[in-house]
Order: structure tokens, then C-alpha cells, then sequence
């Protein structure tokens, strides 16, 4: 379950869900929780690793925002393949190819909102974390302040 987060703060996708997912509904559902869950784990990994906190909040979001359509072990696997991925063609590379991917989808709000949430599950959203998620915004056609508008938008849902 996610509680406390570091330094005590508290995610709370759980109170918000049912609100997250009415925006998250959309044709191939299934293709943009994929993408959503990748633009978070290389959010993750922008500031060098993905932490144990940030892997939960990334299986619990899918898990919560999928409405169990997701479950955790498939998670768990995606986020292997991405991780090999990253590994493989570079995180900005794959930060490219899943703004595309979201554009494609005509869904980058909803993969950058996902993507946002996970990046504040620890210490906020840092730096790296911002430059990357601005990247995926870029490629996906999004503003560098609507990129903004979404972290923002994700923050006011972690009740900081």
C-alpha cells in the first residue's frame, strides 16, 4: 500500500483514482498505460536510479489507474523491459520514442500526468526529473509550460 512516502509524505493516488482514471479513459487504453508506465520509470531514472519508492508508486499507479486491469507482476515485468530498453538505447532516446509514441496516441497529457506523479513520490520533482519529463513533453508536441501545468496539476494531488 502506498503510504509514507520519504521524509513522510504521502502519495495519494488512492484518494484520487477515480478522478485520475475518468481522464485516463480513452480509446487503446492499454497502449497508453504501457507508455505512461515507461514515461515514469525513465522519469524515475533521471537522477540516477530508480529507488525502491519509486518502483512501488510506478506498479501501485498502474495497478490504482487501470482499475486492476494492470496487475502488479505485469508491472513488475514492464518495467524490467524498460529498464533493458533504457539500457540499451538510452534513456533519451526511449524519452523520444515514448513522447512519439503518446502524440501518436493523442495522449501525452495523460503519460506526462502518470510520469509526474511517480517523479514526486520521493524528493519532488528534481532537476533531471523536470529536463526529462520536458523532453517527453517535446517529443509528444506538448509546451514546455503545459509540461509545467501538468507537474504542477500532479503536485496538487500529493497534498504539498
Amino acid at each position: 500500500m502506498l503510504g509514507a512516502m520519504s521524509k513522510g509524505k504521502k502519495l495519494s493516488l488512492e484518494d484520487h483514482a477515480d478522478k485520475i482514471r475518468a481522464e485516463l479513459k480513452v480509446p487503446r487504453q492499454n497502449e497508453v498505460f504501457k507508455a505512461a508506465i515507461e514515461a515514469g520509470y525513465l522519469t524515475a531514472r533521471a537522477d540516477g536510479g530508480v529507488d525502491s519508492t519509486e518502483r512501488e508508486v510506478l506498479v501501485k499507479a498502474a495497478e490504482l489507474l487501470s482499475s486492476g486491469l494492470v496487475i502488479e507482476w505485469e508491472t513488475e515485468s514492464l518495467i524490467t523491459d524498460y529498464e533493458k530498453l533504457a539500457d540499451a538505447e538510452g534513456v533519451e532516446t526511449r524519452a523520444a520514442k515514448v513522447g512519439a509514441a503518446l502524440k501518436e496516441l493523442d495522449q501525452a497529457e495523460a503519460g506526462l500526468f502518470v510520469a509526474a506523479l511517480v517523479a514526486r513520490a520521493t524528493k519532488g520533482v528534481e532537476k533531471s526529473e523536470a529536463e526529462l519529463l520536458k523532453a517527453i513533453g517535446k517529443s509528444a508536441g506538448v509546451s514546455t509550460d503545459k509540461v509545467r501545468d501538468i507537474v504542477k496539476r500532479a503536485t496538487s494531488l500529493t497534498g504539498e
